[in-house]
């Protein structure tokens, strides 16, 4: 507490009154109540450095002057958006009040949601922004080599058979591994597809809503050109509540968020059509979850499981109805 008083007053001009931690992905994140007012204090994972924040803070700037709902960054009392303490990044931004939600976003939030996200990808073309998923990106990926991870993390399972989790994460594998033979075939969806400027984790958890409206979307870390269609599928899929505690995929409902989308941001029928295939060849060839909770036994390790637990399920449903989600969609 100390420490961060003597930080504020002297990189900000902040005088600090109380902090208070708040549950935030992976980062340390906190608010701040200062005689100034109140704010959003971010220690960034040790991945990022202060040009990342910069970064982040100019588009969330430029987004700002678009009037699209954000949280702006404050400055230093050098002008900077961000300061290095002990070698981690640390940025602050105006704290907006309001609620977020982990997933299952109430119906009216969700097609809202689709809309900021249409109206942030029409906003942001153009936008210069480093690109990723890109065909080179692809074209990296093989089937044997990722049957073959597979394969060595089945080695290390036989050896917790006393897991109570063993029989599931058995199951996901060998369908993981079964999944992954479709891998070649679909990488053609990626060629000639819509990338965009986008969030890069635009979910339920990224929004601050209050009054039965988002009021903010916040943490642009994560920004980058991408396809625009995984964005929009991974954001449904995050949100929605879908495959959740059994509720099953709607492709109805699915259709509504993408309408919603192109209200404000035109995509092709080669777009619309490749979604669900470029979904899944990120989430097949991903054992993320799966590896924290076994080999590198994370911290958050059982949450990181139940939540490999759903990306399969998600696999397992989307796969077995690829083509007529395919088809739903390029009929919009």
């Amino acid at each position: 507490m100390e420490r961060m008083q003597d930080i504020l007053v002297a990189e900000y001009g902040f005088h600090l009154i109380e902090n208070h931690p708040l549950a935030f992905g992976t980062a340390n994140c906190f608010k701040i109540h200062c005689a100034e007012g109140d704010f959003f204090l971010k220690e960034y994972q040790s991945q990022f450095t202060l040009a990342d924040v910069e970064r982040e803070a100019a588009l969330v700037s430029f987004l700002g002057s678009k009037g699209f709902p954000v949280a702006h960054f404050e400055k230093t009392t050098d002008g900077k958006n961000g300061i290095t303490v002990n070698g981690h990044a640390i940025g602050i931004q105006e704290f907006v009040t309001g609620k977020t939600y982990q997933n299952n976003l109430p119906h009216p939030l969700l097609l809202e949601s689709a809309k900021y996200l249409g109206m942030m990808h029409r906003d942001l073309k153009g936008y210069p922004m480093k690109k990723d998923m890109d065909q080179e990106w692809v074209d990296g990926f093989s089937a044997k080599e990722s049957a073959e991870k597979c394969n060595k993390f089945l080695d290390v399972l036989e050896e917790n058979k006393s897991d109570p989790n063993y029989e599931r994460i058995y199951r996901d594998i060998l369908f993981k591994r079964e999944l992954i033979r479709s891998i070649e075939l679909w990488k053609q969806y990626y060629i000639g597809i819509t990338y965009t400027p986008t969030h890069g984790d635009y979910s339920a958890c990224q929004l601050v809503c209050d009054e039965g409206r988002i009021k903010a979307i916040i943490d642009f870390s994560s920004a980058a050109s991408l396809p625009a269609v995984w964005e929009i599928m991974r954001s449904y899929m995050q949100s929605s509540g879908t495959c959740r505690e059994g509720n099953p995929f709607d492709i109805t409902d699915l259709i509504l968020y993408v309408r919603e989308y192109l209200k404000y941001f035109p995509l092709s029928k080669r777009d619309l059509t490749a979604m669900p295939y470029v979904y899944l060849f990120q989430l097949a060839r991903s054992l993320y979850g799966y590896k924290e909770y076994l080999i590198t036994k994370s911290e958050n390790r059982n949450a990181l499981i139940e939540f490999a637990f759903w990306r399969t399920n998600v696999c397992r449903e989307i796969y077995g109805r690829a083509a007529e989600i395919a088809y739903a969609l390029g009929s919009i």
